[in-house]
């Protein structure tokens, strides 16, 4: 739309018509086209003030309130400095223009775009008294306040990019009007009569924001009206649900300012009232008010993390004052509803940490009933309702919590011994026939077997008997699952324990062929394959032909997969080779086979995925058999690798795959995958298939372009490009990758849409300057890679962004490493050559797009990046690094300062190691953010 006349104010208010009223769904996607468009335009601001102005309806008011705020808070640099006063004043008046009738979400949108301009004008000194002057009447109060509101929330968006100058600007301006915004609540809570509720909502949410932000200072809590309101609120059990869900926040951030005060003081006043509403508490749970609940609950648990540190620090024989609070969370556990302890966890997770750190043994004891006690609690929590009929499926919610109670368990346990809690639910295990109650036990046995020491005899044995004594038939299914999970994770255990090998193979083979537990049974048979593969090779037969039975097993993909790592992982302790090849070549042929099959009967147009016509199902089995399968196996002739003859004559079979399957990148990945646990199981001695397989990546990836190619390249280098015989034809590989990566990464948003395609490539090009760095240093395309990877150095995306930076420290690095090499000189000079020639616009690059785009996670790459630069030439480096910083846009709320941009560049040039580099640009970044 840039660079059109401006549309008419009719022509924008019969789009939004549409976008909201028409029944066309073309017509409505039209107009949503158009007006996205529209938005983006410079027109938006006139016409959104026209809008706002004429009233029409209410959706082009939302529209355009909604159109300002974005246009603030993204484009507002469109706007002359000249013109900031009048679209104050204009907005300013569209919020004195709202009534009682003014739709919520109109005054919100309206609020919002004033707050984002307050944050955005440094011109406009004391906005905040202003506003209060200005918008000081009843009619306009509620406005006033969430103005006020938003305010301190807005001031951390990362949307604005305020700068840290800006950000620290507001909070001493707020911290000024603190005083005069007290006034105002507590005038607003003695004067309000109509429309009582809202106010006073809006009053502690107001107060709440401030409070959070740390313009308020903490001392005066115990003065305020809006404190003492919100108590009021919390300590009556009549108090309307939106209200007491403010009063809760209210508190909560209040005692999150409390974790970063010191005044023992105030910390025990505030303590006391949060222990008295567990008054409350239990009338909200007599009336079954679980919203309430759930606000007292976080009150409490919010209360235990501000103190944790303080708890946990005082000595064992002076426990700090508000250790009590621990059991009235524990309290709120035992609420029937499993939301509740749910609010909890990450106190526990807290406290589990600071145990583990502090590895004292008295600080443990005093924890450990509450341990107890929770653990307990969970294990009620997990019961399924007695009714059910099935097992749970993993996507319920309840599926879900049970999965976070068992990791706070393993992470909690170490407080209790697994051995006491396998004790406790032994206990419920005795004391009960209800099969809910069994399962919850058995589940929370499973979360902490793994922890239990392989030589316990007490109370593993009595329960592991009573697991396997458990009948195939008249036990509900959810009970033979968990047991059967269990079985698994007590492996360790068994494969200690040998002489219950063979009754645990039993009960796990006649759990295969049990369509509801036969997943469960093929984790369980992998994780003992696993554990206990010495005892496991003299029943490797029964393991083979439950192999050759797997895809008649009512079995997942993952599952069936495992039970193929299980067999692997016991063909590599084998120690005789006729028996090891023997068993190995039967357990691939029967991957090899079934894809063969597949192919011949060029059924790839009908797949289905995880059935037996994918074949992902075999590629993937296959791909554990070549990674699990160990180089260090035993054999007395280690060479050749025992696999090497299997992979030989599986090799015309994945060839063909990738043919037949070239249109399906999915399966071409899984392909390439396959392709490459093989090379990596033979290392240099599959050498007989790589000239064949570097040709065909060549053919396929100039037709297809998947990225995978480029990954199962990177592979073959890493393998080969130490032998002096392949070098050559791995750089003419790479070479000839080049046309067909260039080509898909210059079309418009080729980088931002192809983020795999630049990861793998950069990471091949990586490996051979890490394996052969002498001849890929004097190949010809080198310096159109470099230009390559100065445009992708913007890019937001992990994996990419890390492969680029690590290919360029990798480059200036190696002018550095291996000084005894005898080419190192040689290298030196080449790698000072690109230094001289592209330096300057890579220290530019990285600088620019580290502080003005890319995420916070890519400035340790990028730091190791500028540091090995300055480490070649640290005058040179210092004068690009100044060039770059003068570059940076002077637009901003607050310029940054001089002194600022000092502080960075001798930060930068000082630096010891590369960490220092990439915290200083994390720093030095939030003053643009």
């Amino acid at each position: 739309m840039e660079g059109a006349p401006a549309p008419s104010l009719e022509l924008v208010a019969k789009a939004i018509t549409s976008l909201y009223n028409s029944p066309d769904c073309t017509e409505k996607a039209d107009a949503s086209r158009w007006l996205n468009e529209y938005q983006k335009s410079v027109y938006a601001w006139t016409i959104s003030d026209q809008l706002l102005q004429q009233k029409l309806n209410m959706e082009s008011c939302y529209f355009a309130a909604q159109t300002l705020r974005s246009k603030i808070q993204s484009s507002f640099h469109e706007l002359p400095m000249d013109v900031h006063e009048s679209l104050r004043n204009s907005l300013l008046e569209h919020l004195r223009a709202i009534t009682g009738s003014t739709d919520t979400a109109i005054r919100t949108q309206l609020c919002l775009a004033m707050a984002d301009l307050i944050l955005l004008m440094p011109e406009w000194k004391n906005s905040v008294p202003e506003l209060m002057t200005k918008m000081n009447s009843m009619t306009t109060m509620l406005t006033l306040l969430e103005v006020l509101m938003v305010l301190p929330e807005e001031v951390d968006s990362r949307h604005l990019r305020l700068g840290a100058n800006r950000r620290q600007e507001v909070k001493d301006e707020l911290k000024k009007s603190s005083d005069a915004l007290s006034q105002l609540l507590d005038s607003c809570l003695s004067n309000a009569t109509d429309n009582q509720l809202h106010i006073q909502n809006m009053v502690i949410k107001c107060y709440s924001s401030w409070l959070i932000l740390g313009v308020l200072p903490v001392n005066s809590v115990t003065t305020s009206g809006v404190i003492h309101l919100a108590v009021s609120v919390l300590s009556h059990h009549a108090s309307p649900a939106s209200l007491h869900e403010s009063a809760s926040d209210c508190i909560i951030n209040l005692l999150t300012r409390l974790e970063k005060e010191n005044n023992e003081a105030l910390e025990r006043q505030i303590f006391d009232t949060v222990i008295r509403f567990e008054t409350s508490y239990h009338v909200a749970v007599s009336e079954e008010d679980l919203d309430k609940c759930l606000n007292y609950c976080r009150i409490f648990t919010e209360t235990g993390e501000s103190f944790l540190t303080r708890m946990v620090a005082s000595p064992p024989s002076s426990p700090h004052f508000s250790i009590p609070v621990l059991d009235t969370v524990l309290l709120c556990c035992t609420h029937p509803d499993y939301e509740m302890p749910d609010v909890t966890f990450n106190l526990w997770y807290r406290l589990s940490e600071e145990l583990y750190s502090r590895n004292d043994d008295n600080l443990i004891e005093i924890f450990k009933p509450y341990i107890v006690k929770l653990i307990l609690c969970l294990s009620r929590h997990c019961q399924m309702e007695p009714d059910m009929v099935s097992v749970l499926s993993d996507d319920e919610d309840f599926s879900e919590f049970r999965s976070r109670v068992s990791d706070l368990i393993k992470d909690c346990v170490f407080i209790v011994g697994s051995s006491a809690v396998f004790i406790h639910m032994h206990q419920q295990l005795k004391a009960t026939s209800q099969w809910e109650q069994i399962e919850a036990a058995l589940f929370i046995m499973q979360a902490v077997a793994r922890n239990i020491h392989p030589d316990e005899l007490e109370i593993v044995p009595p329960v592991l008997q009573q697991v396997l004594a458990m009948p195939a038939t008249g036990l509900h299914q959810a009970v033979r699952v968990t047991a059967t999970r269990l079985i698994g994770e007590l492996g360790e255990w068994i494969s200690r324990h040998s002489d219950t090998l063979e009754a645990v193979l039993g009960h796990l083979l006649q759990g295969l062929q049990d369509p509801v537990v036969a997943s469960e049974a093929a984790n369980s048979l992998q994780s003992i394959c696993s554990q206990c593969k010495e005892q496991m090779t003299q029943h490797f037969g029964g393991l083979l032909q439950i192999l050759e039975q797997l895809d008649k097993f009512n079995l997942k993909a993952e599952p069936a997969k495992g039970l193929v790592k299980g067999a692997a992982l016991i063909l590599s302790i084998m120690k005789e080779k006729e028996q090891l090849d023997a068993a190995l070549r039967k357990v691939c042929e029967l991957q090899v086979n079934p894809l063969n099959q597949l192919m011949e009967s060029g059924s790839q147009a009908k797949i289905v995925r995880n059935t037996p016509g994918d074949p992902v199902l075999y590629l993937d089995r296959l791909s554990d058999v070549f990674r699990y399968v160990s180089p260090s196996n035993g054999c007395r002739v280690p060479t050749p690798h025992p696999c090497k003859g299997v992979i030989e004559s599986s090799w015309p079979v994945l060839s063909r795959a990738c043919d037949v399957y070239v249109d399906d990148e999915r399966i071409t990945e899984r392909v390439c995958r396959t392709i490459r646990f093989a090379i990596r199981c033979l290392g240099v001695q599959s050498s007989g298939i790589l000239s064949d397989l570097v040709q065909q990546l060549i053919r396929l990836y100039t037709s297809h372009k998947h990225s995978c190619y480029l990954y199962l390249g990177s592979i073959l280098v890493d393998e080969f490009a130490c032998e002096d015989g392949c070098v050559q034809g791995l750089l003419n590989m790479v070479k000839s990758f080049i046309a067909p990566t260039y080509c898909l990464l210059e079309r418009e948003n080729g980088l931002r849409d192809n983020p795999g395609t630049v990861d793998d490539f950069f990471r091949l090009n990586n490996r051979f300057l890490q394996r052969a760095p002498m001849p890929y240093l004097q190949t010809e395309f080198l310096k159109s890679v470099i230009e390559c990877g100065l445009m992708s150095a913007n890019l937001d995306h992990r994996d990419a962004n890390a492969s680029v930076m690590k290919y360029f420290e990798t480059l200036f690095k190696s002018a550095h490493t291996r000084p005894d090499l005898q080419d190192f000189q040689i290298r030196q000079h080449l790698v000072g050559n690109l230094y001289k020639e592209f330096g300057s616009r890579l220290v530019e690059t990285l600088i620019t797009s580290a502080v003005l785009n890319l995420p916070y996670y890519t400035y340790s790459d990028i730091g190791d990046v500028l540091y090995y630069l300055s480490e070649l030439d640290k005058v040179t480096f210092c004068g690009w690094l100044e060039g770059a910083l003068q570059k940076l846009p002077a637009k901003g709320t607050v310029a940054v300062t001089g002194a600022q941009l000092e502080e960075f560049h001798q930060g930068v040039a000082k630096a010891e190691d590369p960490g220092d580099v990439a915290h200083r640009l994390r720093e030095f970044a939030r003053l643009w953010r």
